[in-house]
């Protein structure tokens, strides 16, 4: 039978035993019985928690033999005329009793899911790797690894070589047994107490390395999240609570954390219950164990969402080169940092500095977010952020290079090197450097792209292991030390490279922790190729609510931490996180300025008409309670142009240009640029032309103003259409006109077989200035160029403008470019021009472009 139907089934049985619902599980136990690899092993055990359940009802119904109708399966183990002693219970007894067979059954279900899982994919995998490992002698196995490290290095007898050699041995054996004890560990199903206290005195012991402690802790998060088991979640917790390593209490925390918001329902089982009750009376005890569960779920966001920033960063190589994007990119990240000023001000954490044992971790969570007194940064265009800023902020905007890096290599096909934690003794590391020739820099180059995410760092050694002779001679180069009077080629010491690159205050080195796994967890997410077998921390759960959303998971449900949660929905509004805003103020009455505006904007982001509607009476209730808000006006009038309703906009426009004393000059311009550029694209042609005559006159240096005004001097027509053709015939020539004359002065030097040389250079020059042009207004250009050539009757002049703007639109979306132009064909009619004529037109600047996309991605494709 197909493994998803059986999970399926198995998910749908867990959901009735924790309802108490066990007459309705016969169905669902005959098919996952008959098609469970390892069913007879379970019988028993389902028997004894089934016959709980019936003994329970015997003793509420006061009877003492088992009547057939309710016996079931249960026939073959338990005869019906039997007598049994059933004695008297409360029912706060039958409850407890209930519960514990609700246990007993999940436990089962632990067990008989991951035999499912097991049969094939990743799970088959893993367990065929770990079937030979014995939990309990794990420990005593990895402290003779140590113990043999140990002796190595004590062995003076050996030379320097035999040393390396037999260290790259054990390494590799040692590396082979971890692999061994992960799958173990990910694919196992329910840990009875025996087994789990030789876990946690595994991972927790001095005598074992902390890699592999790490390693391990990663292992239960996977296989407790994919798998919830309430034992292994509780263990995790324990890890947490009493280790010593940061590194493994950083894993641990997380891992507890997420395992926590996919229990599904498990949340209702008085022992998930007690452990969150006491959860809360340790928060609210211990403000160091508040504020690193704050701290952790500030961090999952911020790492989440900077996958966009990423792609912003290093995937737009254009706009990269003007000062313009820059500028942009460096507003984002201001703007990113002074939200984290706002947390610090939240809860008087601040990330560079340790906090006291007598400061709380919430200082003020009542604040006003308009105006919290925290100074801008500068962003002066010349002095854009460093890459080590951004990153240090949690912006991963190294994402899209790891992917590069990724798919030259099958290294991180395996499950295991997802979560192995850095160092320079890994054999994948050792087999690179053999490769190069600088091997002091390389071990610096490693360490110090392992500060920024481990992951990373095992994608370089693999790409040159993979590709040797394609090593670049400068790609150390950035890490190279000043201070470093060696050549580089000397013998590295690891030790000193790893002081050097690792040692670091006690918060500094806590901070840089948990940013760095989280990086790892989201590489591992999004890249993984089995991933969908998997937990992984960009899943959504049945309730719709993101994995990383632990604050508002069931654990965290106590009214203890709904200040908390609101602190943490002020924080992602600053950052511009909706999806953590949403579910940060799910249940929480909408009866304040701040809460309207907060849901309102949150629908804004959906974009669709339901949510842009629900967004408009948001604001329009802001408005009741307190009418003269000018910001909300600027959201109403959003949502009216997103809605395109033309008459509440302009209405609402009027409303807002009330307020325009309190507005710059450059603010107001860009409202009016907003109004014209809506009520054009809306064909309110009369009303337009007064504005945008205006914006151009007061702005003649704004590119898109212009092109608005040529595009309405083309499409208004009356009686003053022709000479309007004119002016707007001059505009464009004015425009294009350096262009034009460059590239017609090439092709004649071309065609003269002249040296074209000095003419390169012009036009790389020119490039470079065409780089800063407003994109959109040069689309907005382009189209009326072939309007002009339409309404002229020269189609095949209006091919070469109206390819480059589709080409931009294209990229925006792709019906904006055939819905202008079925617009447009209502007057265009009027000069001769056909629909079908404008279809032949338009299919030929698809296929074109379509065509140069493939040559393009051909030619990318030779290049790799």
């Amino acid at each position: 039978m197909d493994q998803d139907f059986l999970l399926e089934k198995v998910d749908e049985m867990r959901d009735l035993i924790h309802q108490q619902r066990f007459a309705e599980c016969k169905p669902m136990l005959v098919a996952i019985f008959e098609n469970c690899p390892n069913h007879k092993q379970y019988m028993r055990r389902l028997m004894h928690g089934l016959l709980t359940t019936v003994l329970a009802n015997m003793s509420l119904l006061q009877r003492k033999k088992l009547p057939d109708d309710m016996l079931g399966i249960l026939k073959q183990y338990v005869k019906p005329s039997e007598e049994l002693d059933i004695p008297e219970m409360t029912p706060e007894a039958r409850t407890k009793f209930v519960f514990g067979a609700v246990s007993e059954l999940d436990q089962l279900l632990v067990d008989i899911e991951m035999d499912i899982r097991s049969e094939q994919g990743i799970f088959k995998d893993l367990k065929k790797q770990g079937e030979a490992i014995d939990i309990k002698v794990v420990k005593s196995t990895l402290e003779k690894f140590v113990s043999r490290e140990a002796m190595l290095f004590l062995n003076h007898d050996l030379s320097k070589e035999e040393q390396d050699q037999a260290s790259a041995r054990l390494y590799q054996e040692w590396e082979e047994y971890r692999e061994k004890i992960f799958g173990r560990f990910v694919s196992s199903g329910y840990w009875n107490d025996e087994e789990r206290a030789a876990v946690k005195d595994t991972i927790l012991s001095p005598t074992v390395d902390s890699l592999t402690s790490q390693l391990l802790v990663s292992a239960i998060t996977l296989s407790a999240a994919t798998v919830f088991d309430m034992g292994k979640f509780t263990l995790l917790y324990d890890i947490y609570r009493l280790a010593d390593d940061d590194e493994v209490k950083v894993r641990a925390l997380l891992g507890w954390l997420l395992v926590s918001t996919n229990c599904g329902c498990y949340e209702q089982q008085p022992d998930f219950r007690s452990f969150a009750e006491q959860l809360t009376e340790d928060c609210k005890n211990d403000s160091d164990l508040l504020a690193e569960i704050i701290k952790a779920q500030k961090m999952l966001a911020v790492t989440v969402f900077s996958e966009q920033k990423s792609i912003d960063y290093t995937n737009d190589i254009m706009a990269s080169l003007s000062k313009r994007f820059l500028g942009d990119l460096k507003d984002k990240v201001a703007n990113l940092l002074d939200a984290d000023e706002d947390m610090r001000n939240l809860f008087g954490i601040d990330e560079d500095e340790e906090t006291s044992e007598e400061e709380s971790p919430i200082r003020s969570v009542d604040i006003n977010t308009d105006e919290d007194g925290v100074d801008n940064l500068n962003v002066d265009v010349d002095s854009p952020l460093s890459m080590d800023e951004m990153m240090d902020k949690g912006i991963d905007i190294l994402l899209p290079q790891f992917k590069m890096l990724r798919d030259q290599t099958d290294f991180f096909t395996h499950l295991y090197n997802w979560f192995m934690p850095f160092y320079l003794k890994n054999p994948h590391v050792t087999e690179a450097l053999g490769f190069v020739d600088e091997k002091r820099k390389f071990c610096k180059a490693f360490c110090s792209t392992a500060r920024s995410c481990p992951a990373d760092a095992y994608s370089l050694a693999n790409l040159i292991i993979s590709h040797p002779n394609e090593i670049p001679e400068n790609i150390v180069d950035c890490y190279d030390d000043p201070e470093d009077e060696g050549d580089g080629s000397e013998p590295a010491d690891e030790e000193e490279i790893v002081n050097e690159f690792f040692k670091e205050p006690g918060e500094h080195r806590a901070k840089r922790i948990r940013i760095n796994y989280i990086r790892n967890l989201l590489r591992f997410s999004k890249f993984y190729k089995e991933k969908d077998e998997l937990f992984t921390i960009l899943d959504e759960l049945d309730d719709d609510k993101p994995v990383y959303a632990v604050l508002a998971g069931p654990l965290f449900q106590d009214e203890f931490f709904d200040k908390y949660r609101m602190a943490i929905a002020r924080y992602s509004f600053r950052r511009e996180f909706p999806d953590l805003v949403e579910v940060m103020l799910e249940g929480v009455p909408c009866d304040t300025l701040e809460m309207h505006f907060m849901k309102g904007w949150v629908c804004m982001q959906k974009g669709d008409d339901h949510s842009l509607r629900m967004a408009v009476d948001h604001f329009k209730k802001m408005l009741k309670i307190k009418p003269d808000m000018k910001q909300v006006y600027l959201q109403l009038g959003i949502c009216y142009r997103n809605l395109i309703q033309v008459d509440e906009y302009l209405e609402n426009f009027d409303k807002l240009m009330e307020f325009k004393d309190s507005f710059s000059e450059e603010e107001l311009f860009e409202l009016k640029l907003d109004k014209l550029k809506f009520i054009v694209m809306n064909n309110r042609f009369e009303e337009a032309m007064p504005l945008a005559y205006e914006l151009d006159y007061t702005h003649p240096e704004n590119q898109m103003a212009g092109a608005l005004l040529t595009q309405l001097l083309i499409k208004i027509g009356g009686e003053h259409a022709e000479e309007n053709f004119q002016k707007a015939h001059q505009r464009l020539d004015e425009y294009f006109a350096e262009a034009n004359e460059l590239f017609g002065s090439f092709e004649k030097m071309k065609k003269e077989g002249k040296d074209t040389k000095n003419m390169m250079m012009q036009a790389m020059d020119l490039f470079f200035k065409m780089m800063k042009n407003d994109k959109a207004a040069e689309a907005y250009n382009n189209y009326s160029l072939g309007l002009l050539a339409l309404i002229e009757h020269q189609p095949k002049k209006a091919m070469g403008p109206f390819f480059r703007a589709y080409a931009y639109y294209v990229e925006k979306d792709e019906n904006v470019f055939f819905e202008a132009l079925k617009e447009d064909y209502k007057w265009l009619k009027n000069y001769g021009c056909s629909y079908t004529d404008l279809m032949i037109i338009y299919n030929q600047i698809v296929a074109e472009h379509q065509q140069s996309q493939e040559e393009i991605k051909k030619y990318a494709d030779k290049s790799e």
